[in-house]
């Protein structure tokens, strides 16, 4: 019965205008058609190659990107994918993030207690832009939206051929805007609360002679929504610049492309969520106590408090070739080249008196990687195989150190604490992939990979920094367990003095089926194993303590998932209609957990964790002037196995994993003449989680609570003649987020007080600390298309 209802819903066709399609993928206004004709370029997967894929895969196109707002970056355009949690401490583009991917998390932005750095692949036009050296990514990275004109979530390992270094739980492709076959441009400018501006273009040049060319940038601006007493406002800033040629010819086409990012800004430090005697928003006694019930639920120290401030940059270079051997055979060649730097320096902590009072963090890592491999396609199935080699150089550069003492950026002084390791890092891969297709309706494509990691370990912390007099360094060697000293007063070494090697490969099996059952419902599976190094990056990294010949091991990813995806592509009330559901399992074992603190000190752990529960999503248009869209995830997360400081925490549910999260929207075209107006609105939902606790550096039993906002927009686009190119179009909208200003923590844990123990004399450990949501936001933007 149910059958034949779906079947009478889906029995009538019904054409729509090709502007109400929800699959368009875009900057601005560029129609996905004039990039999909021409070959050599990155395009998210349509809906029917999602619908047919044997894998959870879910793609964000323009529509929902434009839901994170203007002024939003990488992780904020992520958090409409199902399953998706993003923390951060700011509302741009600009601030850093986690972001966590079933539970799994990715993303350097500082917070204590996730699991698994890195554990995610992340690339940039196929790409990676992980750090393969530290394991890191910072979403500032990406800081831009309008230059992206899709998102693409594959959950879990995924296929052997499409596989980098760490996708253990999932692969995030953030697509720019790509050259198209006819020449066209967009500007749009961007003005809104704390003074935030933007600007975003993008110009393509066409197809002329088999070339053809994109540019596309932005660049931001403005001020924090913390509240210092001294007016302060906290001030951050973010460019950058992305540019592709395209050549077609007739074996096939090859690609160039760079990209270089920088953001920049001052981080405001957590707050208290309740008052804690001594511990005031100056510092000074007889101050106002500082925390969001006292001193306002936005508020921050003065700057000369606290004042830090964090600088991401990534240069990037790449070309790719796509050569058709033959009839049935096409070779592919990727060769990159990435440059990571992190300038981190918090150049004044009124709450460290000692020694360590100030801080430079300047770590810097260099990529160049190539990927290599063969398609033949035959009559029932078609093969990939080939691999890739990457050469990573990391540095872990970092200095806490007191004026008054002696010391500054380069020079060490007692009591101080330093790190300078390198870290060479070679992975190696080969893989081999088989789609099976001996009916249209069915696909099986087994794979495995044969993977290797290669890390040399050396420490040069006495060759790369100065010492005040008298000043030399308590050092370790985690080899032995061996510890030196030398001079009358010592720094302290957090890297290992002795240096090491270690190699481990193992090899990854992976399989996927789809089956299409009816023309409007197929159902899939797929069950994946992936392996990776475990991050030697943020804070000194696993290098600090743990001997790497015994305590360093390949992460264990053993992920499967099963489900049904749901397309109708033109129904009776039903147009271009794209669902799935799906249940995974995740088991992530032999991990190395490690949380930074706040004074530089280091915490780690070993574990083993399972992910399970349900995610889901779907797009429509109804009726061809409207628009719909909802995700949601329904996630259960537990330790099988937690031990640190030869105590066991296992049971324990696994931090920062909502137990459900879920947005939906809804877009409505109403005309006017000859004008379009389009009111949007929709609602974002993140569940309860669990909190790390700092004192014990374990999992806890306490809960911050779920936090919902609500968002609108509306845009008004009128067409427009210019000269010389005739008639285009130009909008003007406005968008509000948190219409209803809900007061709501972003992030928050149960702290050891390191931030705020002046003297050693307050009681701030076990309060809890958080960083606080954005509050009500408004940006009105004005955007040409030509």
């Amino acid at each position: 019965m149910q059958l034949s209802l779906m079947a009478l819903l889906l029995s009538t066709s019904c054409l729509i205008p090709a502007a109400a399609y929800a699959q368009t993928v875009s900057a601005g206004e560029v129609s996905a058609s004039s990039a999909l004709s021409l070959p050599g370029v990155t395009t998210a997967p349509s809906q029917k190659k999602v619908f047919k894929s044997g894998n959870t895969t879910r793609v964000l196109n323009r529509k929902l990107l434009e839901a994170a707002g203007p002024v939003a970056g990488a992780a904020q355009m992520l958090s409409y994918a199902p399953g998706v949690q993003i923390t951060g401490y700011g509302n741009t583009g600009a601030s850093k993030y986690t972001v966590t991917l079933n539970g799994v998390q990715q993303g350097w932005g500082g917070f204590g207690g996730f699991t698994g750095d890195g554990a995610i692949g992340v690339t940039l036009d196929g790409v990676p832009v992980v750090d393969p050296g530290s394991d890191l990514w910072q979403s500032n990275m990406i800081p831009q939206s309008g230059m992206i004109q899709s998102v693409t979530t594959t959950y879990g390992p995924g296929n052997a051929a499409d596989r980098w270094y760490n996708n253990l739980a999932g692969t995030i492709e953030f697509t720019p805007v790509q050259p198209t076959a006819k020449p066209g441009g967009d500007i749009n400018l961007t003005y809104g609360s704390y003074g935030q501006k933007n600007i975003e273009f993008d110009l393509r040049t066409g197809n002329y002679h088999g070339w053809s060319t994109v540019i596309a940038g932005g660049a931001g601006d403005g001020n924090s929504f913390r509240k210092s007493p001294d007016g302060f406002q906290s001030p951050s800033n973010d460019y950058s610049i992305y540019l592709k040629t395209v050549k077609n010819f007739s074996a096939g086409n090859f690609a160039f492309g760079g990209y270089f990012a920088r953001s920049a800004g001052y981080r405001v430090p957590v707050i208290p969520t309740s008052p804690i005697p001594g511990v005031t928003i100056s510092g000074n006694a007889g101050a106002p106590l500082y925390s969001q019930q006292t001193s306002g639920f936005y508020s921050a120290p003065p700057y000369n408090y606290y004042e830090k401030f964090d600088t991401d940059a990534l240069w990037m270079v790449f070309a790719r070739e796509n050569i058709e051997l033959d009839d049935s055979t096409t070779l592919h060649n990727l060769t990159y080249y990435e440059n990571f730097t992190r300038t981190h320096s918090r150049l004044y902590d009124f709450g460290s008196v000692g020694p360590q009072r100030y801080e430079y963090n300047n770590p810097y890592t260099n990529v160049i990687g190539d990927k290599l491999w063969l398609t033949e396609k035959l009559p029932f199935n078609t093969l990939n195989f080939g691999g890739y080699y990457i050469h990573t150089l990391y540095n872990s550069r970092n200095n806490f150190y007191n004026t008054v003492l002696g010391g500054n950026k380069g020079v060490v002084n007692a009591g101080g604490k330093i790190r300078s390791s390198y870290f060479n890092v070679d992975n190696f891969a080969m893989f081999l992939q088989d789609d099976i297709h001996p009916v249209r309706a069915l696909h099986i494509i087994p794979g495995i990979r044969f993977v290797s990691f290669q890390t040399s370990y050396s420490d040069s912390a006495l060759q790369d920094f100065a010492f005040a007099p008298g000043v030399g360094l308590s050092t370790h060697c985690v080899l032995d367990g061996s510890t030196a000293t030398s001079g009358t007063t010592q720094a302290t070494d957090q890297g290992s003095s002795c240096g090491s090697h270690v190699s481990r490969n193992g090899v990854e099996p992976s399989i996927s089926a789809n089956l299409q059952v009816m023309p409007w419902m197929a159902l899939y599976g797929s069950y994946g194993e992936a392996l990776r190094t475990p991050s030697v990056g943020g804070g000194g990294g696993l290098f600090q303590k743990i001997n790497p010949t015994t305590g360093y091991q390949l992460e264990l990813g053993q992920y499967y998932d099963i489900g049904a995806k749901f397309h109708v592509e033109n129904g009776r009330f039903l147009h271009h209609f794209a669902a799935g559901v799906d249940y995974f399992h995740l088991r992530y074992a032999k991990q190395s957990l490690s949380t930074q603190l706040a004074n530089g000190n280091a915490l780690f752990a070993s574990g083993s964790s399972i992910y399970q529960g349900v995610n889901m999503f779907a797009d429509d248009n109804p009726l061809y002037n409207l628009y719909v869209f909802g995700n949601a995830s329904f996630i259960d997360a537990k330790y099988q196995t937690y031990i640190t400081g030869g105590t066991s925490y296992g049971g324990r549910h696994v931090p920062y994993v909502p137990s459900v999260n879920f947005n939906i929207g809804a877009y409505y075209d109403i005309p006017i003449g000859s004008m379009l107006l389009e009111p949007r609105m929709w609602y974002q939902y993140t569940g309860s989680q669990y909190m790390f606790n700092n004192n014990t550096g374990a999992p806890s039993n306490r809960k911050m609570p779920g936090y919902g906002t609500l968002n609108m927009s509306a845009k008004l686009t009128v067409p427009v003649t210019l000269p010389y190119v005739g008639h285009k179009s130009m909008d003007v909208s406005l968008t509000a987020l948190n219409i209803t200003n809900n007061q709501y923590n972003a992030y928050e844990y149960i702290g050891t007080g390191g931030y705020f123990n002046y003297s050693g004399t307050v009681p701030a450990s076990g309060f809890t600390y958080a960083y606080p949501g954005a509050p009500f936001t408004i940006y009105g933007s004005v955007g040409f298309h030509f």
